[in-house]
């Protein structure tokens, strides 16, 4: 170790270097407590053997302003004095010491004193070690993460969310989303939508959005049936992802020249029609098991049509919106979904969804991305 001997008296720091050398350790000495804190900042010891009564600046001023530097490890001071009396003790340890040694020296008592600081100086390198990998761990895991996001975005920005029929609102619990709010428009009459619910959360979860939204914009801009778009999303996921990966999605097609909605709903909740007053004129249920499951030939690539006879507002999500795990929450469920757009007007819902949800997380954190697409039918 290296020790920093403080003490006024030469004999003094001429006894302590004979019984450090003897344990082989690096000594460093000062006369007094200003000398001391110069030392300490200069050479950053790994002990300090304190003396109490010196000129200059006492062994309890040193001690308390060598405390209030600001170091990033723990360095053990034991204070050695003749002076007697408890309450020098405990002026001492008050002021920052470790521990208390009087004089005169008793070697055994120093050295086995020195072997425990030792023991626990190793176990303090350790953990400081430990923090430092950590730490770059996380540093170039923190670079890994901003590089993919890069990758992610580029892949997944190639939608028609600015269209004025539309309005969205995509919320990840964490860096990336599971979720994926898909619009590509193929005339002024008609437009090709997509939500998706990747299992899981974060990277795992948006990976399989990534073939999700490969296929919809490729498909899409061939013009293929919904149909279609969904059992090629099915087989890309099954072929490509491991097992226990798989999406839930609700995709379709908006004819506003005809009045109708083509639908598949694979695993997302009930998905909506609104009327103006913001009340469920019809609701698209899942009909199917979720999109990577099934097999070819097992699969279900049937769509629902649903033709509107008034101004509606379709209003998909997925369950992220209404699983917030919060009983107490006024957030929490389908009964407040439905009051909540009850309550807002049209094109306003999901400004409206998100200020009550603006208040729950400032509090409380979500554990499930959050999307929703809202199309409005005219």
């Amino acid at each position: 170790m290296k020790i920093l001997v403080v003490d006024d008296i030469e004999q003094n720091r001429l006894m302590l270097f004979k019984l450090l050398s003897r344990k082989a350790h690096q000594i460093l000495f000062a006369e007094n407590g200003l000398e001391a804190i110069e030392q300490f900042n200069h050479e950053q010891p790994d002990l300090v053997l304190m003396d109490i009564m010196m000129p200059v600046m006492d062994g309890f001023e040193a001690t308390a302003k060598i405390r209030a530097l600001n170091i990033d490890k723990w360095v053990p001071i034991l204070i050695l004095s003749a002076v007697d009396g408890e309450d020098n003790v405990v002026k001492g340890l008050e002021a920052g010491a470790d521990d208390y040694l009087p004089k005169p020296i008793n070697p055994a008592i120093l050295y086995a004193k020195l072997t425990s600081i030792e023991r626990s100086i190793e176990m303090q390198n350790s953990i400081i070690e430990g923090k430092r990998q950590l730490q770059a761990y996380q540093d170039q895991n923190e670079v890994e993460q901003r590089f993919a996001q890069t990758i992610f975005d580029r892949l997944i920005h190639q939608n028609d969310l600015q269209d004025p029929q539309l309005n969205y609102w995509l919320l990840p619990a964490r860096r990336f989303s599971g979720d994926l709010v898909c619009v590509k428009r193929i005339s002024p009459d008609r437009l090709y939508f997509m939500l998706a619910d990747s299992t899981g959360h974060g990277l795992a979860a948006a990976l399989p959005t990534i073939i999700v939204n490969q296929v919809f914009q490729g498909m899409t801009k061939k013009r293929l049936l919904v149909s279609c778009i969904a059992r090629e999303i099915n087989n890309r996921l099954k072929k490509e992802l491991p097992a226990g990966h798989f999406v839930a999605l609700a995709l379709g097609m908006v004819d506003n020249r005809n009045q109708w909605i083509e639908i598949w709903n694979g695993g997302l909740p009930d998905q909506w029609a609104l009327d103006l007053q913001g009340i469920p004129i019809r609701a698209f249920k899942s009909q199917h098991t979720f999109a990577g499951v099934l097999d070819n030939d097992e699969f279900d690539d049937g769509t629902e049509i649903w033709q509107w006879q008034q101004a509606c507002e379709l209003f998909f999500y997925s369950d992220g919106l209404v699983d917030i795990e919060d009983p107490l929450s006024e957030c929490s469920g389908h009964d407040w979904l439905l009051k909540t757009l009850k309550q807002s007007t049209s094109r306003e819902r999901i400004q409206a969804i998100q200020a009550q949800l603006s208040d729950y997380m400032q509090k409380n954190e979500i554990h499930d991305d959050i999307s929703c697409l809202s199309i409005q039918c005219r």
